[in-house]
């Protein structure tokens, strides 16, 4: 993560647009952002509600599937991690499943947290303006822009090793572009 906040240099007693009508417009305003970049989140494979509930009917104990091979991340939406079952993933058809599912009644030996899924990527930005209006009160126009880029936010992959879905990522982690204008009095 990295942020700044910078007072751009227009208007009175700045290095630009000194004086004038010009320097009252464009003077006295100040940017911010914030850049995120992360790894893709930890998650666990797992072997479905029916092998699972072999083992648990109240769901506490988390069933996996067995590692037979080494993972493949393949990086699509349809197909983050190899699963021959699921049908999008026959653009990698030289590869084949990591995993195996366990007999009913049985643990796999996959451990927790072996694959990550989508990393983040955000920056956030915002222009703001103070406007003196007294010794001790001033306003402060703010501009702010999440997501500034409006890069998409994938949500996790589905973990569920028995269903014809795995590996597919069908929600979002992070919202699309919003911007949000405010006016803030400080006194």
């Amino acid at each position: 993560m990295a942020s700044y906040i910078y007072e751009l240099p227009f208007g009175r007693n700045r290095q630009f647009v000194k004086e004038g009508v010009l320097s009252y417009i464009i003077g006295g305003f100040k940017t911010s952002g914030v850049y995120t970049f992360a790894s893709g989140r930890p998650f666990t494979v797992s072997s479905g509600g029916s092998i699972a509930n072999t083992l648990d009917a109240f769901g506490a104990v988390a069933a996996t599937p067995n590692l037979v091979g080494a993972p493949h991340i393949v990086g699509n939406v349809d197909c983050w991690y190899f699963v021959a079952k699921n049908g999008s993933c026959a653009l990698a058809p030289s590869l084949s499943d990591a995993y195996q599912l366990q007999s009913p009644g049985f643990l796999g030996n996959v451990g927790r947290n072996t694959l990550r899924g989508p990393h983040t990527n955000v920056f956030d930005f915002a222009l703001m303006r103070d406007f003196p209006i007294h010794e001790s009160i001033s306003l402060q126009f703010r501009w702010e822009v999440f997501n500034l880029t409006n890069t998409v936010q994938f949500g996790q992959p589905s973990n569920n090793f028995s269903s014809g879905s795995a590996g597919k990522i069908t929600s979002l982690a992070g919202d699309p572009r919003v911007m949000q204008l405010a006016l803030r009095l400080a006194f």
